[in-house]
């Protein structure tokens, strides 16, 4: 679950941009096609993701107004579960500057100067709510991966060293798991802490 919001001075983005950044401030999170995670709890995730636009009229740098003409800054509040924050703060950085670097007219100032500001914020366990209730990180975490736990994939024929992550379906190395279980009989392998807790939760593990 992210919500995005983007900051930009008027005229400084066109609806064609708008479009390109709307797709890919989540495509470029949640890849298919570079994850092995189901696609079908990729496109889950991709549907709890927002992303708005902010056109501001005035934008003050330094204390003074921004010259007309001049180059725009970004700014980008990224809003997702506190528990994620952390372990997400990093690849969205590095993936959301690339983003506006590709569609500015300068991409490599993004990377030269501070003009395209990233806030990943957290947000408290509960402090989101949809269909009339709270949902903590973990309800979040259960709808996006409903798909393959409605449909589970086998933990058979892996490839040595790696494990399945039971949550989600992703294949995870054992190496650079989260964390991994044995139950009843399977060792298992988590992607990331909120998996391991799902897991946890549901099957009243210590």
């Amino acid at each position: 679950m992210m919500f995005v919001e983007v900051c930009y001075p008027p005229g400084a983005l066109s609806a064609g941009q708008r479009r390109i950044l709307g797709e890919r401030l989540v495509t470029d999170v949640m890849q298919a096609g570079d994850s092995d995670a189901p696609e079908a709890v990729i496109v889950a995730g991709r549907s709890l993701c927002h992303v708005l636009f902010h056109e501001t009229d005035d934008w003050y740098v330094a204390g003074r107004s921004r010259e007309p003409g001049a180059a725009p800054p970004y700014l980008v509040r990224v809003t997702v579960p506190e528990s994620w924050r952390e372990e997400m703060a990093p690849h969205l950085v590095k993936a959301f500057t690339q983003v506006f670097a590709d569609i500015d007219a300068q991409p490599s100032r993004l990377y030269d100067e501070p003009v395209c500001w990233i806030h990943v914020l957290g947000l408290r366990e509960g402090g989101a709510g949809a269909m009339g209730r709270p949902l903590s990180s973990a309800d979040l975490l259960r709808m996006i991966t409903k798909p393959h736990r409605d449909a589970p994939r086998s933990a058979e024929g892996l490839p040595p060293g790696t494990g399945l992550d039971p949550v989600c379906g992703m294949t995870v190395p054992f190496k650079h798991a989260a964390a991994t279980v044995e139950h009843e009989g399977t060792r298992y392998a988590f992607c990331s802490k909120g998996c391991h807790e799902v897991f946890a939760e549901d099957h009243a593990l210590a």
